[in-house]
């Protein structure tokens, strides 16, 4: 028997609410905690804050330290070990080593 999809329900937010929410990102709030606490996407999140005018705090693997990702990579980090050093998830690892021109290993040659 097919899964169900549960249907998305949309939620709109009021400009309070925005603002709000723009307000926790500025004190210190991830995007990620934000998205979970109001139930929207971390795109949606990302929208709000960019039309509220809020400059978005870089993620991922610094520049400053993509030489040192790349050399761990090569030593045998996986991308996973390398995302919960740089505290972000292991697909945006993975995309800063592709744009670094790392080839990447292949999931069963780890």
């Amino acid at each position: 028997m097919k899964a169900v999809r549960e249907r998305q329900v949309q939620r709109r937010l009021t400009a309070e609410q925005v603002d709000q929410l723009c307000s926790e990102y500025r004190a210190g709030a991830s995007m990620k905690d934000l998205a979970k606490q109001w139930r929207l996407h971390r795109t949606t999140v990302a929208a709000h804050l960019r039309r509220g005018g809020v400059a978005l705090r870089r993620q991922g693997v610094p520049d400053a330290r993509l030489s040192e990702a790349v050399r761990l990579y090569g030593e045998g980090w996986s991308c996973q070990r390398l995302a919960e050093r740089h505290s972000c998830d292991d697909e945006t690892v993975r995309q800063a080593l592709r744009r670094a021109g790392v080839p990447l290993r292949a999931p069963w040659e780890r």
